[in-house]
């Protein structure tokens, strides 16, 4: 008996390149569905996710071919079966998400469609099934996941349900923080891991370099040229991806730390996605770009792009504030006449900053009167006159953004609620607002995967 197969995948979203342990999600995914013998691989993706092509190539470091194809967007995913090319009637196709990863069962069903399944107070589908090709030709256009999957379990003869454990996920940044600690802890058996277990529950890749007095707590995976700082702690629920860098007396745990990454001196990261200068708190949360490098910052350097931006902005407000100097010395003439409010001076704290309050920097902000925004459209002007243009000298000099959270001072960065304040001393502040801190939890974009499989006596 030799299998051949043939297998397809849909629009890649960024959730399924994340890491889980050691490398992409959409690879552990790829390597699981060739190890099952599938080998001819038929990728559809739509433009804007053509990331995952580069990523996975021509397929030849798995033994396989990938093609791949463009398609209109999500709404067309599940039309990509029609693409597949069969070579006979009897050959099987593999329906599955590569946001999902479930542990496939050996195929106990004979020729009827397999749909495979997980119990979380009621029966959920994983998004992977076996179908027949008469079943893939006949699913209807623009169908919704849960619509596929209530015409596959009514097509033909009807479906058979296997029920596993429940499947490793890339949806949300807190399904990729569980996957990742299901994997260490050995809850999902079966994955390829890169490197070697010095002891129960810790993982090390070549060339990592750990100080003597800090401490692994498994589970944990420590990647390719890793260096923990003194004093360190990483774990448990902790995956440190390649060439990353952990500083002295900072403590990783229930966290994914993506690799070229680093994390600053005394810092405490729990339930967080770092991507370099990018951190997503699952706690509270948030999504925050941009941090300030002595904090979390890339190994190699900060980005070109990131400089770039910065020094554009600091530019940017020394040209407006050289070009508005006679408006800000008209505004300060009215100010000592009395016919705009006294001028302000508050000591904002200089973000991105530690949580240790001793160690906060400060700088002068200037104002006439409050800050707040006065509803109406003239409500603007008085703002650009009391509040924007004073703001520009500090801008100019780097301490702050153009647009952020509102500066705040000692005593009212106390008066926070403490996951507030952790929040706000990851972001840079600004003197105009803007959702700087969005919700990173919500369904991402998923890959549906078309496979086919022939059986050739």
């Amino acid at each position: 008996m030799v299998q051949n197969s043939r297998l397809s995948f849909g629009p890649a979203g960024l959730s399924a390149l994340s890491p889980l342990v050691d490398r992409p999600f959409l690879h552990h995914v790829v390597e699981t569905i060739v190890g099952r013998g599938f080998r001819d691989v038929a990728f559809v993706l739509p433009e804007e996710h053509r990331s995952a092509e580069k990523s996975l190539g021509t397929g030849t470091r798995w033994g396989a071919r990938f093609q791949y194809f463009a398609a209109g967007g999500t709404a067309d995913i599940y039309d990509a079966v029609r693409r597949v090319s069969l070579n006979n009637g009897t050959e099987r196709i593999l329906l599955a998400h590569s946001d999902r990863l479930p542990q496939l069962h050996p195929d106990r069903s004979g020729g009827e469609t397999t749909l495979y399944c997980w119990r979380e107070q009621e029966l959920r589908w994983t998004g992977w099934a076996l179908i027949r090709p008469a079943d893939a030709m006949l699913v209807p256009q623009g169908m919704e996941e849960h619509e596929v999957m209530e015409f596959l379990r009514r097509s033909g003869a009807g479906a058979i349900f296997l029920e596993g454990r429940r499947p490793l996920m890339a949806r949300t940044y807190s399904d990729l923080l569980e996957s990742n600690r299901r994997v260490l802890s050995k809850e999902f058996p079966g994955l390829l891991l890169g490197g070697k277990e010095v002891e129960p529950g810790v993982w090390m890749a070549r060339n990592v370099r750990v100080h003597p007095t800090a401490w692994l707590a498994p589970p944990a995976f420590l990647g390719e040229n890793c260096r923990v700082g003194a004093l360190a702690q990483v774990g448990p629920a902790a995956s440190i991806g390649k060439d990353c860098m952990i500083e002295r007396e900072t403590h990783v745990a229930n966290s994914v730390i993506c690799g070229g990454s680093y994390v600053g001196e005394q810092l405490a990261l729990r339930g967080v996605v770092v991507d370099r200068s990018r951190l997503v708190s699952t706690t509270c949360g948030a999504e925050i770009e941009g941090m300030d490098e002595f904090l979390l910052g890339s190994v190699f350097g900060e980005p070109l792009g990131t400089r770039i931006r910065r020094m554009c902005s600091c530019a940017a407000a020394a040209v407006m504030l050289a070009v508005c100097i006679p408006l800000l010395g008209a505004t300060l003439a009215a100010s000592a006449l009395g016919f705009v409010p006294s001028r302000r001076r508050r000591l904002i704290v200089r973000t991105p900053a530690v949580s240790d309050s001793y160690r906060w920097r400060t700088f002068s902000l200037w104002s006439f009167g409050e800050e707040r925004l006065p509803p109406g459209r003239k409500g603007w002007l008085q703002h650009f006159f009391r509040c924007f243009l004073p703001a520009l000298l500090p801008i100019a000099a780097g301490y702050m953004d153009f647009v952020g959270p509102q500066p705040l001072t000692r005593d009212e960065l106390d008066d926070l609620p403490v996951h507030q304040r952790a929040v706000y001393l990851l972001s840079r502040c600004g003197i105009l607002r803007d959702g700087v801190l969005r919700q990173a939890e919500g369904d991402a974009p998923e890959i549906p995967l078309f496979a086919q499989r022939r059986n050739t006596e």
